[in-house]
């Protein structure tokens, strides 16, 4: 009986332990740093930009000088990229579309003044 009552412990308190252990977050692989640049139109982009991209969906946006301009959300359905933000100096929103290439960590698309992802230009952002 003691030593049923010894094994009937043990698994309780092996149980008990296994139940608090907290899961693994899962990180998205957009979490992190990324720079590239944009351009108007057609052009070929030539306008320095970080982004910052929290595992929740947060993203702030910095200029050359390291300067916050920009805060906003992004997701990722796929291996299509959307984001938008708001600049923190006008109040404008732009809007952000692009395809994710996870072998060379980039992304590739548009931008425009919401509601629009195209109507202004191009962007091209590398993971760091």
């Amino acid at each position: 009986m003691k030593i049923f009552r010894t094994l009937f412990f043990m698994a309780l308190l092996g149980a008990s332990l296994t139940a608090c252990q907290k899961d693994d977050e899962v990180i998205s692989p957009m979490t992190g740093t990324w720079e590239g640049l944009w351009g108007f139109d057609q052009d070929v982009p030539s306008n320095y930009e970080r982004w910052e991209f929290k595992n929740n969906g947060d993203l702030f946006a910095y200029n050359y000088y390291g300067s916050l301009y920009a805060k906003g959300k992004y997701e990722m359905e796929g291996t299509v990229f959307t984001m938008e933000y708001t600049s923190e100096n006008s109040g404008s929103k732009y809007k952000f579309k692009g395809d994710y290439n996870e072998s060379t960590s980039e992304i590739i698309g548009t931008w425009g003044l919401s509601p629009s992802y195209t109507n202004r230009g191009l962007f091209v952002m590398t993971k760091q």
